[in-house]
């Protein structure tokens, strides 16, 4: 890295803050509430750094202060901000800050589509879009530099010393089809400072857009997504620190059983080829680390249900096919099955914890239980200074999104000699 210039640090480097978006709905699912997930999260959070909490339109802070403190979250350390945000995917669109050694922070702004669903300026994408220099400026950062890529903060991972990866057709073919490979790396190096960009093709095939058609066809009945980012890497592949990744990694068991497993299978191992031959900033190759994939879950949704008409309405050009099953004990119509965006690899990287995504559930099969056993192990090994802690992130996933997404890290950023007077 060159010298007194601004640099993106790693997520696993000393962090200030991280902010979280309150999400509007209390579930979207019967009997999953995002709610619970996020509480969770902020606790364990806030237990490490302060938490910057946006609270958006129409949500009661009220009722939101009081689950935080019903589960005794140190409210000292939480700070309420009221930014319009009609998502709550803060890793997505907050503020991407740098910091140099002098200790002066640098805003990177880009444009935001709402993952390829809408056009910029929309009435999803533009408070998104402002999201990230509204919460800037409320951190004090108010030197900006300007983008005119479409990108969002869960398709790129930062080593912290002059290497960026994201996925090429995610940054090309679905955000900037006007802009050449080429052209886009070389934005990226302007804006951050890069040695390298590590371009992986593809993400997982269940992170595809949702409207592409269904996941898998099983006994005659297709899954569907329920909700997915369209491709990011976060999802798939990870930096836990400067030499060493995370990698997705599908068994050739799971490729037989499912056709999703088994393109997504093709998908990682060619990442993997990838990854192998590529080096560091100082010419060393990275220490990969495999992760598995979990076991499918499956969720029928009925139409009472509030993810009943949000599917529809953001898929409204794909032919759904709904059940003919009424439920007459429950009173009402299954009406499609959904897998959530399941994954362990959108972990949270803090200062001294690491938050993993689990799955399993009393009456669920003890596969899937093993699943987050080995995962939990993969992430103690990648984080042998870090205590390692799992949350059941299922109702946040059916949204398209996990831990890793609802929040954004802003790093410690101060001037060399102030840190070395300091520690």
């Amino acid at each position: 890295m060159k010298e007194n210039r601004f640099r993106y640090f790693g997520e696993f480097e000393k962090q200030e803050k991280v902010i979280i978006s309150w999400s509007n709905e209390e579930s979207m699912i019967n009997g999953y509430s995002i709610h619970d997930v996020m509480v969770e999260v902020i606790k364990q959070v806030s237990s490490q750094v302060d938490v910057i909490l946006n609270v958006n339109q129409g949500c009661s802070v009220n009722a939101c202060r009081e689950k935080l403190i019903n589960a005794e979250v140190d409210m000292s350390k939480i700070k309420f901000t009221y930014f319009e945000d009609k998502l709550r995917w803060a890793r997505d669109y907050g503020p991407d800050i740098l910091g140099d050694e002098d200790g002066n922070k640098l805003l990177v702004n880009f444009k935001f589509d709402t993952y390829g669903g809408e056009f910029i300026g929309g009435p999803y994408s533009n408070p998104s879009e402002k999201f990230g220099p509204h919460m800037s400026i409320e951190l004090g950062c108010t030197n900006i530099i300007n983008s005119r890529l479409i990108s969002e903060g869960g398709d790129r991972e930062f080593n912290g010393n002059g290497v960026l990866m994201t996925l090429l057709d995610t940054e090309v073919k679905k955000r900037n089809p006007s802009y050449t490979k080429d052209e886009i790396e070389s934005e990226y190096k302007r804006l951050f400072n890069l040695d390298t960009v590590i371009w992986l093709n593809k993400p997982t095939f269940d992170d595809e857009q949702t409207s592409s058609g269904p996941l898998d066809i099983i006994d005659d009945l297709p899954i569907y997504r329920s909700s997915s980012a369209n491709g990011h890497i976060d999802e798939m592949c990870r930096f836990t620190d400067t030499n060493t990744i995370i990698l997705a990694d599908v068994t050739e068991k799971e490729a037989s059983e499912l056709t999703s497993a088994r393109i997504t299978k093709e998908r990682m191992e060619d990442a993997y080829n990838i990854l192998k031959d590529v080096t560091d900033s100082n010419g060393n190759p990275f220490n990969i680390l495999r992760m598995p994939i979990p076991d499918p879950i499956y969720i029928d949704v009925t139409e009472d249900e509030p993810f009943y008409t949000t599917f529809k309405e953001m898929n409204s050009k794909m032919v759904i096919k709904t059940f003919d099953t009424y439920d007459k004990e429950n009173n009402h119509r299954m009406a499609f099955r959904v897998q959530p965006a399941l994954s362990y690899c959108n972990f949270l990287i803090l200062n001294e914890i690491v938050l993993g995504q689990k799955y399993y559930q009393e009456g669920m099969s003890l596969s899937i239980k093993q699943k987050d056993t080995e995962a939990k192990k993969v992430l103690e090994k990648a984080f042998p200074n870090r205590k390692v802690i799992m949350i059941n992130s299922l109702a946040l996933n059916i949204c398209g999104g996990g831990i890793h997404c609802m929040t954004k890290n802003i790093p410690y950023i101060t001037g060399r000699k102030i840190k070395e007077g300091n520690e």
